[in-house]
């Protein structure tokens, strides 16, 4: 069996998620058969495991971490957000419908098996799982039915790193308040804590650090500076700001931030190229002065679109479009382009039909059935003979009634379109392929009066973990690494105080 640390939070969106990617990689670099594991994920961040089936994000990148490929058992339960209390259910990577919360969160959950079987299946063929927790482990109204937290801790006597926010503020709450709140018994096996997200000096938080220390009892793992690390995270879209205008010279990229946007990994790779400033836009007014406006994929389609068009949104982008930005569509973001989007299932938490931009001639039907694969393809737009790499994830079926706007071959509509300025496809990972995101943004250049630029070579996800796992090491408290070492060797995490 083997042995683990689990990675618990004092509230969401703490850091978890890259503090397990980071001991994943710094673990595997110590020679060690590492994988990862969380119960239950609450995300819109999604992607395909090879084998075609549907995975958190959050998972996958921490098994790149682990230099494996992912596997369901690493994240074997999966919620996707439609509504304030519903969710469709993934289970070990398929799509089982859609529940409500008060159904789904029963004492009796017959899901709480599955997760620990799959804990349990990973166990049995690694020497090391680093879990990842969910929120807090000490809501004590739900700690009952909680099975994401502390019950995998227990199953493999897992020692705990507790992650704290800094940011945010309060951390002596966040973490004193948790640590009073732990059972006793789990309380016992925490190794330490880790500060996240410092701003300024380390210095000046020393004594913040000998306070923490001398009230829990317990050392201080790390204290870890904000970076921008290029990332996915769990809990938030990618991390680019909001509404934030370009500064003078720069191609102005704007993304719509809509309620379940989804899969934000797609824009890393234009922070590779420097004459172009990228932002989250939900102001209409600012949309509307764009020279590119990129729609990212959505949980719920026709619900953000129903969004999009009740705030003005909607208007300001066809307003955008008839001013000549161009606009470029990834999965659900494609599908909104179409003149119309038909979900009689419901899948899309709106409408059963509703009207769509009107900026590319294509009908997009919705079906039960989710396409989940990985994808190849090659692009005959806007230049030909380029190799495409990457996922499909989505319930629509899209068609047109036009010729002649194929954006990649062999696939027409199915696969992606264009028209004009418009284009959008349902590959993840289009704006990866370097020469192809080249050649679309030199055409939005030249159309907009910039200079044409070279080819630019976005940071490749593997730089990017490698990144961050050395900059959390380099951030470990003396005797932090061995403690963490040690307990992934098995050392008992009661005797490691």
């Amino acid at each position: 069996m083997a042995h683990a640390i689990s990675v618990l939070g004092t509230a969401s969106d703490v850091g978890k998620s890259l503090v397990t990617a980071g001991l994943c990689r710094l673990l595997v670099d110590e020679g060690l058969n590492v994988a990862p594991y969380k119960a239950q994920n609450m995300a819109n961040q999604a992607g395909v495991t090879p084998d075609g089936l549907e995975m958190p994000r959050a998972q996958l990148l921490q098994a790149a971490a682990c230099r494996k490929e992912p596997h369901v058992d690493m994240g074997p339960l999966l919620l996707k957000p439609l509504s304030h209390t519903g969710a469709q259910v993934v289970v070990l990577g398929k799509a089982l419908g859609v529940q409500e919360a008060k159904d789904y969160f029963q004492a009796s959950n017959p899901y709480r098996q599955v997760a620990l079987d799959a804990l349990h299946r990973l166990a049995a063929g690694h020497e090391v799982i680093v879990m990842e927790g969910a929120g807090s482990p000490v809501e004590v109204n739900l700690m009952a039915r909680d099975f994401v937290n502390l019950v995998p801790a227990r199953e493999l006597n897992a020692a705990i790193v507790l992650v704290a926010d800094i940011d945010r503020g309060g951390v002596f709450a966040q973490v004193i308040g948790t640590l009073d709140l732990l059972p006793p018994e789990d309380r016992a096996r925490v190794l330490g804590i880790v500060v996240n997200r410092f701003r300024g000096d380390a210095a000046l938080f020393e004594d913040g650090i000998q306070i923490l220390e001398a009230r829990t009892g317990l050392p201080v793992l790390a204290l870890v500076p904000y970076v921008e690390h290029g990332l996915d995270e769990e809990d938030r879209p990618f991390r680019i700001p909001v509404d934030q205008r370009a500064p003078a010279g720069k191609l102005e990229v704007g993304a719509v931030l809509y309620p379940r946007v989804s899969n934000t990994e797609d824009l890393a790779p234009l922070l590779a190229e420097p004459d172009l400033h990228i932002t989250w836009v939900t102001d209409p007014n600012l949309v509307r002065d764009m020279d590119l406006i990129v729609l990212p994929g959505s949980k719920a389609t026709v619900g953000d679109l129903v969004q999009l068009t009740a705030t003005g949104m909607a208007e300001a982008l066809r307003e955008a479009a008839g001013r000549g930005a161009w606009l470029l569509g990834l999965c659900g973001g494609y599908q909104m382009l179409g003149q119309e989007l038909q979900d009689e299932g419901g899948s899309e938490g709106g409408p059963r039909t509703f009207p769509g931009l009107g900026l590319l001639p294509l009908r997009t039907q919705f079906e039960a059935q989710k396409i989940t694969r990985q994808a190849q393809a090659i692009s005959c737009w806007p230049e030909a003979g380029h190799g495409l790499a990457g996922y499909e994830i989505h319930h629509g079926r899209t068609e047109t009634w036009s010729l002649g706007g194929e954006a990649l071959a062999d696939g027409g509509a199915e696969v992606g379109w264009r028209s004009g300025r418009a284009a959008g496809a349902y590959l993840h990972g289009l704006l990866a392929c370097n020469p192809w995101r080249s050649a679309f943004l030199n055409q939005v250049r030249q159309d907009r009066g910039f200079p044409r630029q070279p080819v630019q070579v976005a940071d490749p996800l593997e730089l990017r973990i490698q990144r961050w796992a050395e900059h959390l090491k380099r951030n470990l408290r003396p005797g932090a690494w061995e403690k963490l070492r040690g307990a992934a060797r098995g050392a008992d995490p009661l005797s490691m105080g």
